[in-house]
């Protein structure tokens, strides 16, 4: 039996922020599809990691593969926006199904901004799984240290010290 899910809309995940996953602690992904929600991947977004050669892995850490639209396709193609191929495609899904963007991407979140697309910050999986009891808070720093190790440019020591800060506050709630 799966724990129960609090949150039951669900999650489109880009490729910075699985790619931080799949380098820290991969195995982090399987407890977020069970404790946060459905966690989907596009084809197209499969393609930008290099760390798993093959579907049957992403869906053995819980990720949902899905194809995306040809409709889809064919607009992000043909738009000439600040942000790749890859990345309209996720914000285009998104938008057709309701789900959440999960990136770090700010020139997609700005895109999923305009376009009233949710979105959520790495991290803020990391914090939704603490909260939900999926993991322990030692466990959690732990992966956001071996995450900004492996990508000091994005997710620098302020990031690290705040996510700390939040996750002691969920716990003191």
């Amino acid at each position: 039996m799966l724990p129960p899910q609090t949150n039951t809309k669900p999650i489109l995940m880009d490729a910075c922020v699985l790619i931080d996953f799949i380098k820290a602690d991969r195995f982090v992904l399987k407890l977020m599809a069970d404790y946060v929600g459905p966690l989907y991947v596009l084809t197209t977004v499969i393609e930008e990691i290099n760390e798993i050669k093959n579907i049957k892995e992403f869906e053995a850490l819980g990720l949902i593969v899905i194809e995306p639209e040809l409709e889809d396709a064919f607009h992000a193609s043909g738009s000439k926006d600040s942000i790749s191929f890859q990345d309209k495609l996720c914000l285009f899904t998104a938008k057709r199904y309701g789900f959440i963007c999960v990136t770090n991407d700010r020139e997609l979140r700005k895109q999923c901004e305009k376009n009233n697309v949710e979105l959520l910050w790495g991290l803020q999986l990391i914090t939704r799984l603490q909260r939900c009891g999926g993991i322990q808070i030692e466990k959690s720093i732990k992966i956001v240290r071996d995450i900004q190790r492996n990508n000091p440019k994005h997710i620098n020591e302020e990031i690290v010290k705040r996510f700390i800060r939040i996750i002691n506050d969920q716990v003191r709630v």
